[in-house]
């Protein structure tokens, strides 16, 4: 298996005036960036001095239940990961003994292992698991072994003001010519569904949509047209930090090609109701799984729940729950 991933800033690229960069508004300026490694005494002497530590490997399976920057699938992933990678680092670095999270020899005293140097010249650089060298510096990051300066994610990144975050070669939600384009579009689409379907689309997609956003409150009947426009543009524009990595923009198109969609229209009108009914408590989850208040299971996912709704079996739970939600949504 071989991952391709890259450090990237943060912030967005610094605005230009002519051929200059303006001071203060991104990251258009050279810059140097030191990290050392995590690291945690585990033992000290009599005086209170730190004898022995242990230090942040990223190559324990069991510590990645401790990793709060992912989710429980994520989690599930990673894990497979270090299975797959950690064999090829053990062999490249010199044994078992060698990697051990004790080994100060190792860990402390190469600076290659204990350091990571992040420049305006190897920023945005593609690495590739394939060699051991940035297979070891992956799973390190992801266990926030740097992360004083580079996060495991960009959400835990903006959340914390860090300045850079890994990203994989998949992720498309960076500052850039393209996603700037991506961008546009989706404010093009949100202007035509404001103009074409008015306030109702513009609330049920901001339920749908917003509600994996970790600021989000519960808007109803009652949120003004402007203030549900203005969420959706901090939500395509990235602003609106989501549980999590999605792309912002694109996400927020193929929910308007949804909503203009005869047949997969009504099934956002149930995803509102799944994740309203959520949020006030007439849905919860039990063992992983969606339940309604009558004890009716919907399944594992948002999506399994959505299915469920729409077939003639679970009709009138599907009636309950709109009229449960829609009580709320009119106070």
């Amino acid at each position: 298996m071989s991952i391709k991933f890259a450090i990237r800033n943060t912030s967005e690229k610094s605005r230009k005036e002519g051929d200059s960069y303006v001071r203060f508004t991104g990251t258009g300026e050279p810059f140097h960036r030191n990290s050392e490694r995590a690291a945690t005494a585990v033992e000290t002497d009599p005086n209170g001095n730190p004898t022995k530590w242990m230090f942040a490997t990223g190559l324990d399976e069991e510590k990645v239940e401790y990793y709060d920057w992912l989710s429980d699938e994520e989690k599930e992933v990673v894990r497979e990961q270090i299975k797959t990678l950690r064999p090829k680092i053990v062999k490249a670095f010199g044994g078992e003994n060698m990697i051990r999270p004790d080994n100060w020899t190792f860990w402390r005293k190469r600076n290659d292992i204990y350091k990571l140097k992040v420049t305006h010249d190897n920023v945005d650089t593609w690495l590739d698991t394939d060699r051991p060298e940035h297979a070891l510096l992956y799973l390190s990051i992801l266990a926030g072994a740097f992360g004083d300066t580079v996060a495991p994610n960009r959400d835990w990144a903006e959340r914390y003001q860090l300045p850079h975050y890994l990203a994989l070669e998949l992720d498309t939600n960076i500052f850039g010519d393209e996603d700037d384009i991506t961008r546009a579009d989706a404010m093009g689409e949100l202007m035509l569904l404001r103009r074409e379907f008015g306030k109702d689309a513009l609330y049920i997609l901001a339920w749908c949509l917003q509600y994996d956003t970790n600021a989000f409150g519960a808007y109803n009947y009652s949120t003004s047209e402007k203030d549900l426009i203005n969420y959706h543009i901090k939500y395509i524009e990235g602003k609106l930090v989501t549980k999590r990595k999605k792309n912002m923009p694109k996400n927020f198109m193929e929910y308007v090609e949804k909503w203009r969609g005869a047949q997969t229209k009504p099934l956002l009108y149930i995803e509102a109701y799944i994740k309203a009914g959520e949020y006030f408590n007439f849905i919860t989850q039990r063992e992983k799984k969606y339940v309604t208040n009558d004890g009716t299971v919907l399944g594992n996912t948002i999506a399994d729940a959505v299915k469920a709704l729409s077939t003639n079996k679970f009709k009138i739970d599907l009636e309950k729950l709109r009229e449960s939600v829609e009580t709320k949504w009119k106070e």
